[in-house]
């Protein structure tokens, strides 16, 4: 028998998105049902690294950094044009300044909830100002929102996957149908009305092998991903059956899988022993150093005290990291000489313990280890390198209230969408800090449009009818060259 649910405002999915729309939506004075695949909230940000961007946002002030939405638009801009050789690339700007006028609230949000962020990160090859704070502990994201999921206007239904949207005769969204699991392993169908609006807040499709080998080469549809296993695309595919239009779906770029946390105390090593690139720069710097080397192989190199401080990160590596009692019996194990890895690790501690210089002189590296921490504590741990997928960057396109907007250019009443389920600010991505902080903001407008019921009528532009001169219309095509 079919259970039966009835709430203002349906928020398919708990991550940052999600949660940000849930206490939105709640705010607002909506009842909400919020449907979750995993036993708790927050998704992958609670395993992630926590790296947070926001623009002009209090902390930047209290360290005197100053910082605008243009500034930011054109840091993101820059990163579109880095990509779009790449990639097909749909890029919303408008979406974009969204997110930094937004974001400075979301900090402020956060900490109020208790969050607590201990420094700024840089990466000068992306932000061109400081912008990108780190988290002392993801699991705070999942804190900062239980209360919000224990509201008596809100019902959370956990180990539950929506599978279908509910339209109704004129297209609106008017509900979700679900299944339940229960503990016994048997599922349980749920139909649940949204009187205002659903939100897709699902997250991504690395998990989804078959969806990502439509848009991806079958080496890298396969390859390995970092995260939870439930990003499986399931609001991307409910979304475009009502209509959605998805863009940037091709944009899954390769990535050396690992935590920015664990890649701040660590250095990567080759077969020979040595250093060979930026191991925190660019994403795509770090592939094409990694499969430069000889044999493709590299490993990560770390000491006791950040295995142990950074164990759960290190769990989630795609292979088994090996352990040793020196630099000497590890560089046996992952057969590499000894001398050289000694040599290598102890010219890295020497550079740290000299404090004068902010950037590393072999390859211009300036994510250090928290307070340029050696790695000199025994046993010492190598994680091999491997690429594969973190982030997937397709989704709908969407209005500035997070409407989803459908093939025709049309907005979609009654369905609206946030985190990874949304295309147009993703491809700033790499800029670094966007992913979740983008869910937490966007995700506060969508759960706020969606309780308000807020349409953004009007044409918003398509493809359809869109082309290109044919040459058959030139004069130079070769039928009318003389002679021919």
């Amino acid at each position: 028998m079919t259970e039966q649910l009835e709430a203002d405002v349906v928020v398919l999915g708990a991550g940052p998105g999600g949660m940000a729309a849930v206490a939105a939506a709640a705010a607002e004075g909506a009842s909400v049902v919020a449907v979750e695949a995993l036993d708790h909230i927050g998704g992958n940000c609670v395993w992630s690294t926590g790296y947070l961007a926001f623009v002009n946002s209090a902390m930047q002030a209290e360290q005197g950094i100053v910082d605008d939405e243009d500034t930011f638009v054109r840091d993101a801009a820059h990163m579109v044009e880095l990509a779009e050789d790449d990639y097909g690339l749909v890029w919303d700007e408008d979406l974009v300044r969204l997110f930094a006028r937004e974001s400075a609230e979301t900090y402020d949000l956060l900490t109020a909830r208790g969050v607590r962020f201990s420094r700024f990160i840089p990466r000068p090859a992306q932000h061109t100002i400081d912008r990108m704070a780190a988290v002392e502990d993801p699991w705070m994201f999942l804190r900062a929102f239980s209360a919000d999921f224990e509201l008596p206007s809100v019902t959370a239904l956990y180990r539950t996957t929506a599978t279908r949207l509910r339209t109704d005769g004129d297209g609106r969204v008017v509900g979700v149908l679900a299944q339940r699991r229960d503990a016994d392993g048997s599922s349980q169908p749920v139909e649940i009305r949204a009187r205002t609006g659903v939100v897709l807040a699902t997250g991504g499709y690395q998990s989804n092998h078959l969806l990502r080998q439509r848009y991806m080469p079958e080496h890298l549809a396969r390859g390995p991903y970092l995260g939870v296993d439930t990003c499986r695309g399931d609001g991307h595919l409910m979304g475009s059956a009502a209509g959605g239009d998805l863009v940037n779906m091709t944009f899954v770029p390769p990535l050396v899988i690992v935590s920015s946390s664990l890649v701040e105390d660590a250095i990567a090593v080759n077969e020979a022993g040595e250093r060979f690139h930026d191991e925190a720069g660019p994403y795509e710097d770090r592939v094409a150093a990694l499969l430069a080397q000889p044999g493709r192989r590299g490993w990560y190199v770390f000491d006791a005290v950040v295995a142990e401080e950074k164990r759960a990160l290190v769990a989630q590596m795609p292979q088994p990291a090996v352990h040793a009692g020196s630099l000497a019996e590890l560089a046996g194990v992952i057969g590499v000489p000894a001398e050289a890895l000694e040599r290598t690790v102890g010219t890295w501690n020497s550079w740290l313990a000299d404090t004068r210089e902010t950037t590393d002189p072999a390859f211009g590296r300036v994510v250090l280890p928290p307070g340029r921490r050696t790695a000199a504590t025994a046993p010492f741990t190598a994680v091999p390198m491997v690429v594969g997928v973190n982030f997937c960057s397709g989704g709908f396109r969407v209005t500035t209230s997070m409407q989803v907007i459908d093939v025709y250019g049309r907005s979609i009443p009654g369905l609206y969408a946030a985190g990874d389920t949304v295309g147009g600010l993703n491809p700033v991505s790499d800029l670094g800090g966007i992913r979740i902080s983008g869910g937490f903001t966007l995700g506060r407008v969508a759960g706020r449009a969606a309780a308000r019921g807020t349409t953004d009528d009007g044409d918003h532009g398509t493809v359809q009818g869109a082309h290109l001169p044919s040459m058959v219309d030139t004069k130079l095509a070769l039928v009318h060259l003389p002679g021919a």
